[in-house]
């Protein structure tokens, strides 16, 4: 049987706890064997030990494990591109204080990751480009506090054996992404900092080609996944970062799919979609599992 994850937020975010659990057992109903969490990805919301461990009961109950989690890097933002824009809980802030509040909230993700028994969780790093062109120090400054950051977490994941996936992002040109990776896995070892592909985002910034580069260059720091599908980026598309199932936009899954192969990943592969606002969870969450098995049979 195949091993498949998918996104607990394919239907959006949810307050009441009723709704969060019935979503779980709704993941489990449709076959997948394990969950990405992915409730607050985004935001400074801090997870209490309690409702950790009420996570890990609906898992047992409903018989998932967790591949991964994705953790905040900080408070909602609308401007990623510039460092003077200053948001809380920021881990790659100029602002100290800031920057270890973004510790902090990054160890509250590490504990649930723990707590779930994931083996990584998956982070977003903005890249200030727009700094980086117009001020000459900006990226020694932007990076360096990433590296303080990143060292001050290092041995608590250790601790925890969590490992931390970078994720690629389209806010960013694909040479800074690259650059990106080339410092951070130069700096650190495998057993604490790795890639998290995402599909969708490569597809944005360079189609088939990006794809091919950064599973190619990094195919021995590619630990985690985000698979999901799109039409790319163009005159007729826009941005449109639309979480399809694969198959339904662009990407060349089979060539993908033959390349992951040499790659450190290990499954279960997972999903990261979006329900339409027309179609019920059931239905798309079937159609989410016909998709991952046409997509792992690859």
């Amino acid at each position: 049987m195949t091993k498949l994850g998918i996104n607990t937020d394919f239907a959006g975010e949810f307050e009441k706890i009723e709704d969060i659990r019935r979503c779980l057992g709704q993941i489990a109903n449709a076959g997948f064997s394990h969950m990405h969490w992915c409730f607050e990805w985004d935001g400074d919301y801090l997870y209490a030990v309690s409702e950790m461990q009420q996570i890990r009961e609906w898992m047992e109950e409903y018989g998932l494990k967790a591949k991964s989690l994705h953790a905040s890097k900080g408070s909602r933002r609308k401007e990623v591109c510039r460092i003077a824009s200053h948001y809380r809980k920021d881990y790659t802030s100029a602002i100290e204080y800031n920057r270890i509040a973004g510790v902090e909230l990054i160890k509250n993700r590490i504990e649930l990751a723990n707590v779930l028994r994931a083996t990584e969780i998956v982070l977003h790093m903005y890249l200030p480009y727009l700094d980086f062109a117009k001020f000459p120090d900006a990226k020694e400054t932007f990076y360096g506090q990433v590296y303080r950051s990143l060292d001050e977490l290092c041995d608590f994941c250790r601790e925890k054996n969590v490992r931390i996936c970078i994720e690629n992002l389209f806010e960013a040109p694909g040479e800074l992404q690259i650059e990106q990776f080339d410092r951070l896995f130069l700096r650190y070892p495998a057993d604490f900092l790795g890639l998290c592909l995402d599909t969708g985002h490569a597809n944005l910034v360079g189609g088939d080609a990006f794809l091919a580069e950064l599973t190619g260059r990094f195919q021995s720091r590619l630990y985690s996944i985000h698979m999901h599908d799109n039409n790319g980026w163009g005159v007729e598309h826009g941005c449109n970062d639309a979480h399809m199932l694969p198959g339904e936009g662009s990407i060349d899954w089979p060539a993908l799919m033959k390349r992951l192969r040499g790659s450190a990943y290990e499954a279960p592969w997972v999903l990261e979609v979006n329900k339409p606002a027309d179609e019920d969870a059931e239905s798309f969450l079937r159609r989410a599992h016909q998709a991952g098995e046409w997509m792992a049979g690859l």
